[in-house]
């Protein structure tokens, strides 16, 4: 079967618009939350605001992500899907809109929260519904087109707050960023017929049978290996673009060209492993990619001055970096086959958001150790050591049946 065959039945009898619509919440969702890190010197210096505070401000809409996945993950399992995702979409966009209102400090932060109450539950829910439409190994390959709409917004988010904001202010951009609440509207086009709640586990829901006997230790493993995974991206990737104008001295124009390099490696390396991992088997591929990650990292650390001296050969070394990241098309497939139903949207959003909140704690952290070491080099170990360690605890991770 080629390829085009292969993705035409992929999409067939509805699961198109399905995965479309999970795909533009999730990209849009994204987009809401990283487009801060590329407008926040601009937003510090309108608001006049240090270092600190808007390091303590962007961690708090992380923080704020867990608290909304805890809310729309138990939302998806017990009243339905579509609702849920539908009233994520409208928090973040209603987020975007105060943040660009915002006229101080406190106000940017309550906006800030707002739009990670928002952002929480939309991956878990969207990673929920797919694993619900497809199945075998068409569920990896979605997964995978799924989570290439990461990359896709962070593009997207640099675009916006790098070559649009400059020309119209940081304020424009947050209250275009609020145009997507009008995906509520499609919601019924995308996921027809009747919204129905999963039948609960004999276990109960949430956090509770979550850390029952029989689903703990994957519990407690995947959000071990998310933890590490999302420490690893913010401490990098997020970091990138500003660390580039603060400590390379580049354009923001170069930063944004930066980004679209990397994030287009990210998109194919998303697309590519779920198809990888239908193939050759998920387990193998994530360390496999974890590897990669890791080595481009220490490379990228250690020759970290000759580069920066070569611009283009820098991004190009940092692009490559992004082929590892593909390993984030592999949670979706996880919580797919490790938990029924009923607890498959919870599961996907606290864990992937409280791992996620952790870092309003590493943002400030990072911060003082940039300023320490004047660079990058420090964050990039860091997230080298993640990879290595998510790659390690995979193999504490049980074996599911449908594995």
């Amino acid at each position: 079967m080629g390829p085009a065959r292969a993705i035409a039945d992929l999409l067939a009898h509805g699961r198109g618009r399905v995965l479309l619509f999970c795909w533009l919440g999730w990209v849009f969702d994204f987009h809401d939350l990283i487009l801060f890190s590329f407008v926040k010197r601009s937003v510090a210096a309108d608001l006049v605001l240090g270092d600190d505070a808007i390091a303590w401000i962007e961690g708090a809409g992380l923080f704020a992500s867990a608290l909304g996945a805890v809310l729309f993950g138990r939302v998806a399992d017990r009243i339905g899907r579509r609702r849920a995702m539908t009233a994520s979409i409208a928090v973040y966009s209603a987020g975007a809109l105060l943040t660009a209102a915002a006229g101080d400090g406190w106000l940017l932060l309550a906006a800030r929260t707002l739009t990670g109450l928002g952002v929480g539950g939309e991956w878990g829910i969207g990673h929920a519904v797919v694993a619900e439409t497809f199945a075998g190994r068409d569920r990896d390959r979605a997964h995978g087109l799924l989570q290439a709409g990461s990359p896709i917004a962070m593009a997207l988010a640099a675009v916006t707050g790098l070559f649009v904001a400059p020309h119209v202010g940081w304020r424009w951009v947050f209250a275009a960023s609020a145009l997507p609440a009008a995906l509520v509207f499609a919601a019924r086009w995308a996921m027809p017929g009747p919204d129905r709640a999963p039948v609960p586990t004999a276990h109960g829901s949430g956090l509770r049978a979550l850390l029952a006997p029989r689903h703990r230790r994957a519990t407690l493993v995947l959000f071990a290996i998310l933890l590490l995974h999302m420490t690893g991206f913010w401490c990098v990737y997020a970091e990138l673009p500003a660390a580039l104008m603060r400590d390379l001295h580049v354009s923001p124009t170069a930063a944004g060209t930066f980004q679209l390099a990397v994030n287009g490696v990210h998109v194919a390396a998303d697309v590519a492993f779920g198809w990888l991992a239908a193939r050759a088997g998920r387990r193998r591929m994530f360390v496999l990619f974890c590897a990669w990650f890791a080595l481009a990292q220490l490379l990228l650390a250690w020759f970290w001055g000759d580069l920066a001296r070569d611009f283009v050969t820098f991004t190009a070394a940092a692009a490559a970096m992004g082929v590892g990241a593909g390993t984030w098309s592999c949670f979706g497939a996880l919580f797919g086959v490790h938990y029924p139903p009923a607890l498959r949207a919870t599961a996907a959003s606290l864990l992937y958001s409280v791992a996620r909140g952790a870092q309003l704690f590493a943002k400030p952290l990072l911060a003082a150790l940039a300023a320490a070491f004047g660079g990058m080099q420090p964050a990039l170990w860091v997230g080298a050591g993640c990879a290595l360690g998510s790659a390690l605890l995979l193999r504490a991770l049980p074996r599911a049946p449908a594995e």
